[in-house]
């Protein structure tokens, strides 16, 4: 094999990455209104503790159906349209993923936690141009975010812009040098760039910050062979 690694890493999407920005992971549910630690919006946005519920527990067809019964009780509400959206993402049907996210920016909710979350779901179906669309919506609202930055070089690395997606990866890195995930990707992107010394130094990096991480100890001793 010569020394530029086969470019098997430009499609590469952890679904794991698609994390809820408005802390639905962590816990922090549509009842508590996470708005509260956004910039205001024009409306506020509510949603019911019962759908909320199996939400916070990762029973995401539960959550579908009483965000359904919600939805048919109050169909502007635009969060419980986001969380809709992202339960469906999270079962894996991302076309309607992407249809609630934009029933809900339609009626006004555009925090950029909706538009990260929608460029990974265009992301995941293959429509590149929506997926820089959003993460760049993201930004407008944004720019200081390393996570908005990320998503928007995974799209570009998607579509084999290197440059751009590379130039991406650094700011997300400036913003937050301990953004593993940038980082990671970052060195599959050199690695298909044939720029093996750098990805090597990204990998490196990781290690610092995560000496456990198992697929940066891998990565790195694949491109060390080489």
């Amino acid at each position: 094999m010569s020394g530029h690694i086969q470019r098997i890493f430009q499609f590469i999407y952890l679904r794991g990455l698609v994390f809820c920005l408005a802390g639905l992971i962590s816990g922090v549910g549509c009842s508590k209104g996470f708005l509260e630690r956004r910039p205001a919006l024009e409306k506020r946005w509510t949603c019911d503790k019962a759908a909320d519920e199996p939400m916070k527990q990762h029973d995401y067809e539960a959550a579908i159906l009483l965000h359904q019964r919600l939805l048919e009780k109050e169909p502007t509400n635009g969060l419980a349209l986001y969380h809709l959206g992202y339960a469906y993402g999270q079962t894996g049907d991302h076309p309607k993923e992407a249809l609630y996210y934009e029933q809900a920016i339609d009626l006004g909710f555009k925090e950029d936690s909706i538009f990260f979350n929608l460029g990974m779901a265009y992301g995941e179906l293959n429509q590149i141009e929506n997926s820089i669309y959003a993460f760049n919506e993201a930004l407008n609202i944004n720019p200081n975010s390393a996570d908005n930055h990320f998503g928007l070089a995974l799209a570009y690395q998607r579509s084999v812009a290197d440059t751009l997606a590379e130039k991406e990866f650094l700011k997300a890195i400036k913003i937050d040098p301990e953004h593993v995930d940038a980082r990671l990707y970052l060195s599959m992107l050199y690695a298909d760039m044939g720029e093996l010394k750098k990805a090597g130094e990204q990998l490196r990096g990781i290690l610092e910050i995560d000496p456990t991480h198992r697929g940066a100890h891998e990565f790195l001793k694949r491109i060390e062979k080489e």
